[in-house]
């Protein structure tokens, strides 16, 4: 049983190449959504969960979820966290959100994907993002080696974690997000949105709740780049991770 909570599309990536075949897939965002927080694991499956770190802490809708999950028979659970840079203290942080719930995180997984934080920054693109997938299938293999033979590591760590998640929580507002005249109303980052915090109104979209996760989904997501997050993103970079396939 795998958790994945994706904004565009790295967490997924990794979702899949770690599952199994016949291995359930539970998109975190449609669970918190559905109120879907209780769960049985099959006989000699393990849990995941695969998400991207924040602030060197975890995603909204990640912790939504862990903060009330129900897991029965749950033997061995793992944690593998994206990132651009680092996962700060994210896996402690994690750590102590499931052990409230009695689930013991037994190792998190660190691994670099390309960055797609184009909020702050122009975010790399062409050689840099190909070579950084390229390692990340690679340390991919290896993660999933690990977590067959259900490595065991002791997860430290939590305090940058919880001085990130205030930063966080500060930033979560979506009053700049606006869009241009270059919209062609297709929807997408209204149906993408793992919060609902889009509708379409007269064909442009239009942020109808005070604050999201901030998953950049909409933004890197837009296939015409009219999305953007003030003036600082109008020439930035877009990031979507091929798995997505320009969805």
């Amino acid at each position: 049983m795998l958790f994945y909570f994706t904004g565009t599309g790295n967490s997924l990536l990794a979702a899949h190449r770690l599952a199994s075949s016949d291995e359930k897939l539970i998109n975190m965002a449609d669970a918190v959504n559905s109120g879907k927080f209780s769960y049985i694991v099959p006989e000699n499956e393990n849990v995941g969960f695969v998400f991207p770190v924040y602030f060197y802490s975890v995603p909204d809708i990640v912790e939504r979820l862990c903060r009330r999950l129900k897991l029965k028979n749950q033997n061995y659970v793992y944690a593998v966290i994206t990132c651009g840079g680092s996962i700060g203290g994210s896996g402690g942080l994690l750590r102590e959100m499931l052990s409230k719930r009695n689930i013991e995180l037994n190792n998190v997984f660190e691994l670099l994907m390309p960055d797609n934080a184009m909020l702050f920054y122009n975010i790399p693109n062409g050689s840099e993002v190909s070579e950084r997938l390229v390692n990340a299938e690679k340390n991919l293999s290896g993660i999933k080696n690990k977590i067959s033979a259900h490595e065991i590591k002791v997860i430290k760590g939590r305090a940058a974690a919880k001085i990130g998640r205030t930063a966080y929580r500060l930033f979560r507002s979506t009053k700049k997000f606006c869009v241009d005249n270059s919209c062609v109303g297709c929807g997408l980052c209204a149906k993408n949105c793992p919060d609902k915090a889009i509708e379409m109104k007269g064909g442009k979209p239009h942020w109808i709740k005070d604050a999201c996760t901030k998953c950049t989904a909409c933004i890197n997501r837009c296939p015409s780049k009219a999305i953007q997050y003030g003036k600082a993103t109008v020439k930035r970079n877009r990031y979507v991770n091929p798995i997505l396939g320009g969805k």
